[in-house]
């Protein structure tokens, strides 16, 4: 496979490898489904690999995962007898279920790669697999990459590691600036801060800019919290103020009004909404 991810992307990976606290099941989402698969196969390779530096994506090891090659890493795909590009229930136990509790062959763990798994695994699929991610063994690694991990049923996300990639697309230096005035209106104690922010904004592609811009300072947020260290001092107050399901609710808003924003909308009625929902999660107990 030909790796195509983003350094700041592959970095996260790197990070959580190096950390020695790879959970037992991450969802990787966000980006695009080119840098989705190869996170996918990096963390795979991380988990294996042979080097004190995970991965190295030199090693044996590293190299059997990127050519699909490795007898303990398993990226499943959809049943050959469906045209629905899914993973039968049938298929899932016979092939894969029916082997999870046999011991890795070389890898200190077994790994298994779902991609596109909210499309690749049915309700039912998922489902199957829940037992085991609740009661995982020490030597088992699940990876599902989707393009949201919401698209995810609830219990399975409940119990992963959402690792969520920056989008390709890059934001100007005035969405810069007010994404960041947006943060301090967010830790502010004064309401009246971040609607005056958001209220001065009346061009709707200044406001997707200053959006895209504070949904990558969320996205870092996240990151943080999973041990991935940055210099950038929004961030950080926005790590002291909110817990990682406020980022998450606040990430979900921003994605809905620029989604709004596509429509015809009245701007302002909309930054108002934006303010109200930003202060409701802030500081909802």
């Amino acid at each position: 496979m030909d790796l195509k991810i983003q350094p700041d992307n592959e970095n996260i990976i790197r990070e959580l490898c190096s950390s020695d606290r790879i959970p037992h099941t991450v969802i990787i989402e966000g980006s695009n489904k080119e840098e989705r698969d190869s996170a996918a196969v990096i963390l795979a390779a991380g988990a294996v690999c042979e080097e004190r530096k995970r991965p190295c994506l030199c090693c044996t090891a590293c190299h059997k995962v990127i050519e699909n090659h490795h007898p303990d890493v398993f990226f499943p795909e959809p049943s050959k007898n469906l045209k629905s590009g899914i993973l039968s229930l049938k298929d899932l136990r016979d092939n894969y279920l029916s082997q999870i509790s046999v011991k890795p062959n070389e890898a200190p763990c077994k790994v298994y790669g779902f991609f596109d798994a909210d499309k690749l695994l049915r309700e039912d699929a998922q489902n199957a697999l829940l037992k085991t991610i609740e009661e995982p063994p020490q030597d088992l690694l699940f990876i599902f990459t989707a393009e949201s991990a919401k698209s995810m049923l609830l219990t399975v996300r409940s119990r992963a590691r959402i690792i969520t990639l920056r989008h390709t697309e890059s934001t100007n230096d005035e969405g810069e600036r007010i994404a960041e005035e947006m943060i301090d209106g967010i830790v502010s104690s004064y309401e009246y801060d971040l609607l005056c922010t958001l209220s001065s904004i009346n061009d709707k592609e200044k406001l997707t800019d200053a959006l895209t811009a504070f949904a990558e300072k969320l996205r870092q947020t996240l990151g943080f919290y999973s041990g991935v260290n940055t210099d950038d001092t929004a961030v950080r107050r926005l790590a002291r103020k909110l817990d990682r399901g406020r980022a998450i609710a606040l990430s979900d808003v921003s994605n809905e009004a620029v989604r709004i924003l596509k429509t015809n909308v009245n701007l302002q009625l909309l930054t108002t909404w934006l303010s109200s929902q930003y202060r409701r999660i802030t500081w909802q107990k």
